[in-house]
C-alpha cells in the first residue's frame, strides 16, 4: 500500500491512547531496539518503539503500525515481544530495552506534564505519518522512516 495514495491514519484506539496520556507526568522513558547482527561488523540498531512511563503508572508506547506505512500507539508487553523475535530469528536479531531517561533528546522531559500528542489532521482523520509531543517548554518529534524504523528529533518551530 503506497503511502503517497493511501496515507495511514491513526485508529480511534490509538487516538484514546494518546488523549489518555495527556496532562500525565514522565517519569522515564524507555526505547526498544532492534539490533541486527546477520553481519557481526556492521550491526545495524533501530527504534522499534519509544515507551514513556508516567508517575501514576500508565505508559504510552509509540511503534510502527502492523503494515510499517506509520505510526502506531501500541500495547506492549517487552518480554513477550523478544521471545517472539527470538524464535522467528533466532541470534540474527536481538531486542534490547534501554533506560533513555538520562540520554540528552530525553533527560529535559523528566518530570515534565505531556500536555498535548500533536498530529496532523486530514479531513476527519489524523495521519499516522508523525506525531509532536508536547511538553510545554520541551517538544519531541516522531515519524517514521522505512528503512531506519522510528525517527526521534527535537521539535522546532
Amino acid at each position: 500500500m503506497s503511502s503517497e495514495k493511501n496515507p495511514a491514519y491513526f485508529s480511534n484506539e490509538a487516538l484514546a491512547r494518546f488523549v489518555s496520556a495527556q496532562n500525565k507526568t514522565v517519569e522515564k522513558v524507555i526505547c526498544h531496539l532492534w539490533q541486527n547482527l546477520h553481519n557481526a561488523n556492521e550491526a545495524v540498531e533501530i527504534i522499534d518503539n519509544v515507551e514513556l512511563h508516567f508517575t501514576d503508572k500508565q505508559k504510552l508506547t509509540i511503534s510502527c503500525n502492523p503494515d510499517g506505512d506509520g505510526l502506531d500507539a501500541i500495547d506492549y508487553n517487552y518480554k513477550e515481544a523478544a521471545i517472539q523475535v527470538q524464535q522467528e530469528f533466532g541470534n540474527k536479531i536481538k531486542l534490547f530495552a534501554i533506560d533513555a531517561s538520562s540520554t540528552k533528546m530525553w533527560e529535559d522531559v523528566i518530570g515534565k506534564t505531556l500536555e498535548k500528542v500533536q498530529l496532523t489532521k486530514d479531513k476527519d482523520y489524523y495521519k499516522a505519518d508523525a506525531l509532536m509531543l508536547n511538553f510545554g517548554e520541551e517538544r519531541r518529534e516522531i515519524a517514521i522512516s522505512p528503512l531506519d524504523g522510528l525517527v526521534i528529533d527535537y521539535y522546532e518551530d
